[in-house]
């Protein structure tokens, strides 16, 4: 059987079962609901947006020339912080940085953060061309997210001072905004993947089905996979109900006499 005579035999698998794969279909939306709504924790989430420059001009090696000495322009300078962005998030990322942050918050407000906890509800993205980048903190308590995100205002700005010589320091372009309500939990999203998991593993089932099921349905496929003549076949009688039970009736009195 060729390629193209399996993906028909497949198909029309599918269309005979098409009632099957919509109850499944179903299932996996009502499932993505029902999970979404009591499983998922709810988020609040607050921002801190900034803007990375370089602050000595000296500093700064143009690739161009080789030559340290020459006083960089400001497209340089913004070439230089892009490059060293990576460097910086990086750094943001450590134990040290991240505990230090913790140690200003407890003390602030009598908490218990440590470095890991900062870490994890911390997640920093690089405005793609730009030597922008934002921190987004998002925690299941709208205080909570806000105390961090306005910590990191200062921490990170001092952090990058205190790097490097302060070759790079960043400036705040968009301050840390308590959050008034959650984050959303995306019913739609997540029942559009129930409702397409429900339909592939159904139909996942179908063609399974239909492939291991080894018994010969009709003349043409016994003909087709085993290259023989078909000299005749038995034909499928259908009794009606009611012709069924008159013929056990009759039965039943013949026995009877």
């Amino acid at each position: 059987m060729n390629l193209d005579a399996n993906i028909q035999k497949m198909l029309l698998a599918l269309l005979r079962k098409w009632k099957l794969i919509i109850i499944f279909a179903l299932l996996g939306t009502i499932v993505a609901y029902v999970f979404t709504a009591n499983f998922t924790t709810q988020t609040y989430t607050s921002s801190v947006e900034f803007l990375a420059y370089a602050e000595d001009p000296h500093e700064i090696t143009d690739s161009a020339t080789s030559t340290q000495t020459q006083t960089a322009s400001y497209t340089s300078k913004m070439n230089y912080a892009m490059k060293m962005l990576d460097t910086y998030v990086e750094l943001f990322k450590t134990n040290k940085f991240n505990q230090s942050v913790a140690n200003e918050i407890n003390e602030k407000y009598g908490s218990s953060y440590s470095a890991s906890s900062i870490r994890n509800c911390m997640k920093i993205e690089i405005v793609s061309g730009t030597s922008m980048f934002k921190i987004t903190v998002s925690t299941t308590n709208a205080d909570m997210s806000f105390q961090i995100a306005q910590q990191l205002e200062k921490s990170i700005p001092e952090k990058m001072k205190n790097t490097n010589g302060g070759v790079v320091q960043a400036s705040i372009e968009d301050s840390a905004v308590i959050a008034t309500t959650s984050e959303s939990p995306q019913y739609v999203k997540k029942c559009l993947i129930g409702f397409l998991a429900g339909v592939v593993l159904s139909a996942a089932y179908v063609i399974l089905r239909d492939l291991l099921d080894v018994r010969i349905k009709s003349a043409d496929e016994l003909a087709e996979r085993y290259d023989i003549p078909v000299l005749g076949a038995i034909p499928e009688f259908e009794i009606k109900s009611g012709q069924t039970a008159k013929a056990k009736a009759n039965t039943n009195t013949k026995r009877g006499e």
